[in-house]
């Protein structure tokens, strides 16, 4: 007979999870839902405790305590608000919101971007979730997708209408951006961009203004990672131990107190930032705890070598950090496969014969930015000439931020950066709007990054 107190006891905890989940949707169903989880249980097994009257007092206690342990985490996210103001920098309203229609939220305010004011609008609205007891994870129940799809297509008739062109799709450069757009007439520019928003939700955003202000809010979410070093800033960050062995350079890194998975983080993070400043990784190998790679640029390499929690650099000419590596490194060369991938050079070329196959381009100069690789052109749109350069970077950041020097350099150039062989390359074109149109769009397939 202690099966039917120990089926209502678990009837009881299955209507209070859903009244935990309900009461996140609607109090009263949610109140009501925790009543009938102490009514609906002796009512279903009515016969049992007609007959044992005092098995309703475990049940009542058994019930309550578990409806407090069911309730899920309290939540600690920022909320929508939190989440418009992050994407816009506003904190209220301000005049017009044009060309953005009505939100559940709205925003505006003027703010100073690449040494220019310009008007910043948003509109947001809200998600429906709930969390699930005890877990405490997020679940959506509802996306306003679609008013938020009908805001940003209403915001872009809006802007044509006024004459403004779109000059390139997928211009911003963060991931919880879903669409947006750069429009141009004469020396203004129109942003526009559909992103969803930390606290859940999902907002329809525009910056209006001079181009170098609003080019400069578009991207302004970037790392500072461009810089032209002859070793990874991370060998300087994280203090290795430096000595010579004949020619070769010796850095040892060894975080005792680390946990493993740090000190295999910072494995990768010195592949990255090897390519980041030039070297393409020739050789690796894996045996047991051991992993390696070998990077060359010109002459130089640098051996890495992952074993247990010690990282291990050898850095010099080529056949010399080959051979020392045999000698000292507890990894060697074992199991080394070649590693074929493309140079920046052989980057760069592939792009230029991209764009050579509808446009023209005539060698203008190098480029004054730094990049691994680069070249300016000119080429012929109409009877004009415009102005295009391409940049090639190994890490994200760097192409981010290059987009944001040269594209609030003036009101002229607008840049996008594409993914090709596991390089980064900033495409920018400087001229009228119609003539940065045409050629961005004639490079096959951009890929957004």
């Amino acid at each position: 007979m202690a099966g039917k107190l120990i089926a209502s006891v678990a009837v009881s905890a299955l209507l209070s999870s859903l009244a935990w989940i309900i009461l996140q949707l609607n109090h009263l169903l949610g109140v009501l839902l925790f009543i009938s989880a102490v009514i609906v249980p002796p009512v279903v097994f009515r016969n049992y405790y007609s007959k044992r009257p005092l098995r309703l007092a475990p049940f009542l206690a058994a019930s309550l305590i578990l409806m407090l342990l069911l309730m899920p985490p309290p939540v600690t996210g920022p909320n929508v608000e939190f989440g418009l103001h992050f994407v816009t920098d506003c904190r209220g309203r301000e005049g017009v919101t044009w060309p953005l229609g009505g939100g559940e939220l709205t925003c505006s305010c003027n703010e100073t971007v690449a040494y220019s004011t310009i008007l910043v609008s948003g509109a947001a609205w809200k998600s429906a979730g709930v969390r699930l007891p005890v877990l405490g994870r997020s679940v959506t129940i509802y996306e306003p997708r679609g008013k938020a799809d009908s805001a940003y297509l209403g915001a872009v008739e809006r802007v044509e209408s006024e004459g403004y062109l779109g000059i390139v799709e997928n211009y911003g450069t963060y991931s919880r951006i879903m669409r947006d757009a750069l429009f141009a007439k004469g020396e203004e520019c129109i942003y526009l961009a559909e992103t969803r928003i930390l606290g859940g939700g999902i907002a329809v955003i525009s910056a209006r203004g001079p181009c170098r202000g609003v080019k400069g809010f578009a991207l302004r979410r970037h790392e500072y990672y461009l810089w032209n070093a002859s070793e990874p800033p991370i060998f300087r960050e994280y203090r290795f131990n430096w000595s010579p062995s004949g020619s070769v350079r010796v850095g040892r890194f060894l975080p005792s107190d680390w946990p493993e998975e740090w000190v295999r983080n910072t494995y990768k993070a010195i592949g990255i930032e090897l390519k980041g400043t030039g070297y393409v990784k020739r050789m690796e190998g894996k045996s047991g705890d051991c992993r390696w790679s070998l990077w060359v640029r010109n002459e130089e390499s640098h051996y890495v070598a992952l074993n247990g929690k010690e990282i291990l650099v050898l850095s010099g000419k080529t056949g010399e950090v080959k051979n020392l590596a045999e000698e000292i490194s507890p990894c060697g060369l074992r199991n080394g496969r070649e590693v074929r991938g493309p140079a920046p050079e052989e980057v760069l070329n592939a792009v230029i014969g991209e764009l050579n196959g509808s446009l023209v381009l005539k060698p203008a100069g190098e480029p004054a930015l730094w990049a691994l690789a680069g070249k300016e052109f000119l080429t012929s749109v109409g009877e004009k000439n415009v102005s295009v350069t391409l940049l090639v970077y190994g890490i994200r950041g760097q192409c981010d931020y290059a987009r944001y020097l040269l594209d609030t350099s003036d009101g002229r150039t607008t840049s996008i950066c594409l993914e090709r062989g596991g390089y980064f390359i900033a495409v920018a074109v400087k001229g009228e709007a119609k003539d940065v149109q045409f050629v961005l769009s004639s490079i096959k397939q951009p890929k957004r990054t």
